[in-house]
């Protein structure tokens, strides 16, 4: 018998989101994910020492241009930390994942598990 290889798991698309952002940033070593809308509202985000409710809301501003730090605002957010960006698309609503820190590869497959786990709220 194959063991379960999640150990938290959720039946409610949103509480499972937040989940599964909660151990890739485990697994990436993130200081904070945070799932945005184009806005920076934060749909699903981690707990940890880099909030990711501020991330969210400088994600949109960051994917727009990357290069920008308005008054050293990106610094102060992410304690100096490298900020990366990978667009979501969630049924049509672009959306922003947004990690601290970390290994960026860990999160290259992170779209299409996150489009998963919220399937049944896109349709």
């Amino acid at each position: 018998m194959v063991g379960e290889r999640r150990k938290h798991r959720s039946d409610r698309p949103m509480e499972a989101t937040r989940l599964y952002l909660e151990q890739l940033a485990d697994r990436g070593a993130f200081s904070a994910l945070a799932l945005a809308d184009a806005d920076g509202l934060m749909i699903a985000g981690t707990r940890g020492s880099v909030d990711a409710e501020t991330v969210a809301a400088i994600a949109p501003l960051v994917a727009a241009d990357p290069h920008a730090d308005p008054g050293g605002l990106l610094r102060l957010v992410t304690r100096g930390q490298p900020l990366r960006i990978w667009d979501v698309d969630l049924g049509g609503v672009p959306c922003f994942l947004a990690g601290v820190g970390g290994d960026p590869s860990t999160a290259n497959d992170a779209a299409t598990s996150i489009r998963r786990i919220l399937a049944s709220r896109l349709n």
